[in-house]
């Protein structure tokens, strides 16, 4: 997933073999961007030869508060309204002149947009239905038609609206190949995942039950917990981002400006883990002699990092290539297993090896707390013995 420094993205890609491809955000890439033949050392065309874009009309016209981003630069973008209103022509005109931009532009995956509601599920759901009705006129032949899904916090948590949800989705009127899903997670305080256990248990049906209907999902903002949803269904795309923002959906980033958090040393992702390690404890663990016992194995980049002279910074590259080798490399060895079952179990093999870890820095005096602690392991064991 695309933002700041693309470049490393790109590199991970073509270099080290990471991912399927690229989502362009429109917040990060203005409009002109894609008129260029060459970016970051690499041609624009063979990028763009498996790329999506998602054009975040998540705020609407409340985009045009930012005083950064791109949104703007794009005419058919909802940040772009002069009138006190956003109604749903206005909308609907929007979302047709973003999938025709798309189309000219040469991909063939085509991200179709869609706002956020904050409580109305009708308003959602009114949108999808025109759209639907709208392709089924106009779709062009070789191209896979991807309508947004952006799920609030509350809508995922309740059972109710999601099944409502389903049932628009997978009715038999439906003309699109897949969906696009946008969904905003809400950590606790000093969490960088969640573990609500609604939030799981009504996300991971959302998904099999699309899976089993043959519609095609990406699943964007993904964080590592994704690895949970992957276990029981084959989701044809997840999205792996360096920066925080591009793993975790908040519509707060679409509709006001928020100054960065400061200066950060940074986090250390261990596969071992399954969890961040904030680069405060990295030379405590060394003086502990237990590097080995979080350390990313067929990783460069976290060689690098846990030398003792490395100076931390979350701003280098090395810090979050790591993040996205090691997340690449735990979708890929749940990969080797069928989804169901088999996959569960591996996965849940590897949840008791991550908590055996905890219990061996313990045992040597290293107990990790906040973000870096193993909160979210008792959950996701409970969740993966109740499948």
């Amino acid at each position: 997933m695309l933002g700041h420094n693309a470049k490393w993205n790109f590199d991970l890609h073509f270099q080290n073999d990471v991912g399927d491809g690229f989502i362009f955000c429109a917040y990060s890439f203005p409009i002109d961007y894609f008129e260029k033949k060459k970016v970051s050392g690499y041609a624009l065309d063979k990028i763009l030869l498996n790329s999506i874009m998602d054009f975040q009309f998540y705020g609407k016209k409340e985009s045009s508060e930012l005083s950064t981003g791109k949104l703007h630069t794009y005419p058919f973008h909802p940040a772009n309204v002069e009138d006190s209103g956003v109604t749903s022509e206005y909308i609907l005109t929007c979302i047709e002149q973003a999938i025709n931009f798309q189309e000219e532009l040469g991909l063939k995956k085509i991200v179709i947009p869609n706002y956020y509601e904050h409580f109305e599920l009708k308003n959602l759901t009114f949108i999808i239905k025109k759209v639907n009705t709208w392709l089924k006129a106009n779709r062009r032949q070789g191209h896979e038609y991807y309508m947004t899904i952006p799920i609030t916090n509350h809508m995922v948590v309740d059972k109710e609206k999601m099944e409502s949800l389903l049932g628009e989705l997978v009715a038999a009127n439906i003309v699109f190949d897949g969906y696009y899903i946008a969904c905003e997670t809400k950590p606790e305080n000093r969490r960088k995942i969640s573990t609500e256990i609604k939030y799981l248990i009504n996300l991971s049906r959302f998904f099999r039950i699309l899976n089993k209907q043959e519609f095609k999902i990406i699943y964007a903002y993904a964080n590592w917990d994704s690895l949970l949803f992957f276990a029981q269904t084959d989701i044809d795309y997840i999205s792996v981002g360096t920066f925080e923002n591009l793993r975790n959906f908040s519509l707060k980033r679409f509709t006001t400006s928020v100054e960065g958090g400061g200066p950060s040393d940074g986090w250390y992702f261990s596969e071992k883990l399954l969890n961040v390690v904030k680069a405060l404890y990295v030379p405590l663990l060394s003086d502990k002699g237990v590097l080995g016992v979080i350390e990313n194995e067929e990783n460069i980049f976290s060689d690098i990092i846990l030398d003792e002279d490395y100076v931390w910074n979350n701003l280098k590259i090395e810090v979050q290539k790591n993040y996205v080798v090691a997340v690449n490399s735990l979708f890929n060895s749940l990969a080797k297993f069928p989804a169901g079952k088999p996959r569960i179990q591996e996965l849940l093999r590897l949840v008791n090896h991550a908590s055996d870890c905890y219990d061996n820095l313990e045992s040597r005096g290293v107990h990790l707390i906040e973000e870096s602690s193993n909160y979210h392991l008792d959950t996701w064991k409970i969740f993966l013995t109740s499948l």
